[in-house]
């Protein structure tokens, strides 16, 4: 592709900014509420890349074709798109087969009618496809919905969701599709979904409604088959399959060290070892988070929407990314200060601070060079500057860093402060990017044999 036709595509590509602001704004609300185990403050480089990809097309609600094509078209990013075009969601499969139960719901508010034409539930997978009708003339970064999943359901306690749905025009009917990974450990046979939407087309409303849909035929093959890495004190289950109509799902338990989370990614390959799938987003759902004493347990469900396994012998391969907390680091700290977690094999040690009214310069050092897995470098990430644990206004002072020597991997970071300071020192305080490094450090398990009858 000539550089002149890639700018084009990159041109033509439609990024609903509005809609995609809210997005991120409701999803930072989600977490708030959510009692689970927060990510590193601030992951960067590969982490938010590819998670802003995942959000944007793994999930139905934001799939937005025409970008896909165009990024498919892209060298090196098209790798991760292209899987979209191929795979869609597990509504695609289920409308291909005319699966969906006829729903016929319709809630109005403002002028708007919204209906629930039709429901799904396949393997782990809900959908819900809707129309909408007496819509105003909005942009075209408008013409989505807000709503929220299982708003005081006990059942789904704390797993509550409150997502956007897009809604395209299709032969002149407004249409929107949410599809949504139920995180229950035992799925039952047939359920009901309360749902409301309270914004539509920028319109605030209350759009209500409680859909039944009963579960396709769907098979389950449990296997709990273990494989162990002793180096990296974590151990990964294949727990069971669960075969839908329109998509394949592997349930699986991680156990890792009490103060790292294992954050699991699967491959799955044929007996000969050749990809099939990769879960290269972070899409995948987290049934259950627990801690004992000693170690901490997830387990986890990854769902491939818009494929059936046929039978065979496979396997599926683990790459493990360790997740851990860590301080931001005071400048009085005694040096030489090392930073290595329990079981990942990267170290990073700080060896100088120097300070004055105006600048903060750091001295440092990495093993990644003698290390057998691939470490990303990401030296200009590798330190921030905050004055205090928590600034006020979020804001980091980046550094401009040197590589004093490329072979032992010693570098210096060099902080030019906005304002003289006297009290350096006390004020300011580094956040290194260890753990960022780390979580982007994907280390390589043994593959998990397994087979479908």
């Amino acid at each position: 592709m000539s550089k002149h036709d890639l700018q084009n595509d990159y041109n033509q590509i439609p990024v609903p900014q509005a809609a995609l602001q809210e997005r991120i704004r409701q999803g930072m609300e989600q977490g708030k509420r959510e009692q689970q185990i927060k990510r590193p403050k601030r992951l960067r480089r590969l982490v938010v890349s590819t998670g802003l990809a995942a959000s944007l097309l793994i999930t139905s609600t934001f799939v937005i074709p025409s970008f896909a094509t165009a990024m498919a078209k892209v060298p090196l990013l098209g790798q991760m798109y292209r899987p979209f075009l191929e795979q869609e969601n597990t509504g695609t499969a289920i409308s291909q087969k005319q699966l969906a139960t006829k729903i016929d719901q319709v809630a109005s508010d403002n002028g708007i009618d919204i209906q629930v034409i039709d429901a799904y539930y396949d393997g782990a997978t809900i959908g819900l496809n809707l129309t909408a009708t007496g819509v105003p003339d909005v942009k075209p970064e408008a013409r989505s919905g807000l709503y929220e999943l299982f708003k005081g359901d006990k059942r789904f306690a704390g797993t509550e969701t409150m997502e956007l749905v897009q809604f395209k025009q299709v032969n002149g009917i407004w249409q929107g599709l949410i599809e949504y990974t139920l995180g229950e450990t035992k799925l039952q046979d047939a359920i009901r979904i309360p749902i409301v939407l309270t914004e539509v087309f920028g319109v605030k409303g209350n759009w209500a409604f409680n859909v039944p849909v009963k579960r396709l035929p769907a098979v389950e093959q449990v296997y709990g088959t273990t494989i162990k890495n002793p180096i990296y004190q974590t151990e990964v289950t294949l727990d069971k399959l669960i075969q839908g109509k329109g998509s394949t799902s592997f349930d699986y338990t991680t156990r890792s060290p009490k103060k790292e989370w294992a954050r699991v990614e699967m491959t799955l390959l044929d007996s000969s070892g050749k990809e099939i799938i990769h879960n290269w987003t972070w899409s995948t759902q987290s049934v259950k988070r627990t801690r004992t004493e000693t170690e901490a347990i997830e387990q986890s469900r990854l769902i491939l929407g818009n494929y059936v396994i046929p039978k065979g012998n496979y396997l599926l391969q683990p790459s493990l990314r360790i997740d851990l907390e860590t301080q931001p680091i005071p400048l009085t700290e005694p040096l030489p200060y090392r930073q290595q977690s329990e079981t990942h094999p990267l170290e990073m040690i700080i060896t100088s601070i120097e300070t004055t009214p105006e600048q903060v310069v750091v001295e440092f050092s990495r093993n990644s060079r003698s290390l057998q897995v691939y470490v990303k470098p990401e030296i200009r990430d590798s330190m921030y500057l905050l004055k205090g644990t928590e600034p006020p206004d979020g804001r980091e002072i980046k550094p401009k860093v040197t590589i004093l020597d490329a072979d032992k991997q010693t570098f210096r970071a060099t902080f030019q402060l906005p304002e003289p300071s006297e009290h350096t020192r006390e004020e300011y305080y580094l956040e290194t990017g260890y753990s960022n490094t780390v979580i982007n450090t994907s280390l390589a398990l043994q593959p998990i044999p397994f087979t479908v009858k």
